[in-house]
């Protein structure tokens, strides 16, 4: 109950309104068919499921299980921000990272939460990757990745911004992780396929 209060507060802080229900409806909708067109690819039976609830559900989720969000943010006009969302992010080097973060896809556009989010952030790249601290009194960002990369490179990325931040799961070290040299088709998972 108390983070309850507390995330209303920051939202309201930020002058990030909840959702009424006149806007509400065709931005969660919008939200949910961008996500519906992301593929999915599953690796040993872990999937980042990309936050088709919207951002601000991945945020109130952040907060409770203390992990942070990993926020991609998308123009829906932008082609890099499609080719990031249809070959990037289904690649298995995400995948590994299911279950240490809360991912979510969060195309201003379609989501007003997102939309205030990148506002306050002051972001003017798209697409771009925030890592965002699940705390409840500031919007604190603790990585951004502006641009189009591929998978390996943004995997190598968030697992050092999860050590350094300390949300690296006890006991694991991210050394253990499979390297994965196959090539995915219609994927760019390493610099390799990003150069065909």
């Amino acid at each position: 109950m108390f983070a309850t209060k507390r995330i209303a507060g920051l939202i309201a802080s930020l002058a990030l309104p909840v959702l009424a229900a006149t806007a509400g409806p065709a931005a969660a909708q919008a939200a949910a068919d961008a996500f519906d067109r992301l593929p999915g690819n599953e690796l040993s039976g872990r999937q980042i499921g990309w936050g088709k609830a919207g951002t601000l559900e991945a945020f109130e989720k952040a907060v409770e299980t203390l992990k942070p969000m990993v926020v991609v943010f998308g123009s829906q006009g932008s082609s890099y921000s499609q080719m990031l969302a249809q070959k990037v992010l289904p690649c298995p080097h995400l995948n590994q990272l299911a279950g240490i973060a809360v991912f979510v896809y969060g195309p201003p556009q379609a989501d007003e939460f997102a939309r205030r989010m990148a506002l306050h952030l002051k972001l003017t790249e798209f697409p771009t990757i925030s890592v965002i601290a699940p705390r409840t009194d500031t919007l604190t960002e603790i990585y951004r990745l502006e641009g189009f990369f591929e998978a390996e490179t943004i995997a190598r990325d968030l697992r050092t911004t999860f050590e350094r931040g300390g949300y690296w799961p006890k006991g694991f070290s991210p050394a253990a992780l499979p390297q994965h040299k196959l090539a995915y088709p219609n994927m760019i998972c390493t610099r390799d396929a990003a150069r065909r």
